[in-house]
């Protein structure tokens, strides 16, 4: 298959258009909060899970200072979440409910509240 045909993008490439995906549509429901923080992807953790967290984490939230213009990088963890969603659909439905936890946590608000498909 030719590089310009969809399927030729590797796992990662496709989880990151998917997140991509998602901040974009958060952004048009929510507006500029969303832009307060940064998302990354990272393969794995770099670290152990804490003992608050239930196994491998999917994501985590790191608070920044706030004089780089951001309050926040939300990081999810590519490997631990496929594993969770061998599918393309699974996939995203996860991702999708990974990013609406941390930003709801983030906003102090819950899940439900935000959740853009709440609010077709």
């Amino acid at each position: 298959m030719p590089p310009t045909v969809p399927a030729w993008r590797t796992r990662a490439e496709r989880f990151d258009d998917i997140v991509s995906l998602e901040v974009a549509t958060y952004r048009r429901h929510l507006g500029d909060v969303v832009d307060r923080l940064d998302y990354a992807v990272l393969d794995v953790p770099e670290s152990d899970p804490t003992p608050w967290e239930d196994g491998i984490p999917q994501a985590r939230f790191f608070p920044l200072d706030r004089s780089t213009g951001l309050e926040g990088r939300i990081v999810l963890y590519r490997r631990p979440m496929e594993q969770m969603a061998p599918t393309a659909g699974t996939l995203a439905v996860l991702i999708h409910m990974v990013i609406t936890q941390q930003l709801a946590s983030f906003l102090g608000r819950s899940p439900e509240e935000i959740d853009y498909h709440n609010h077709g």
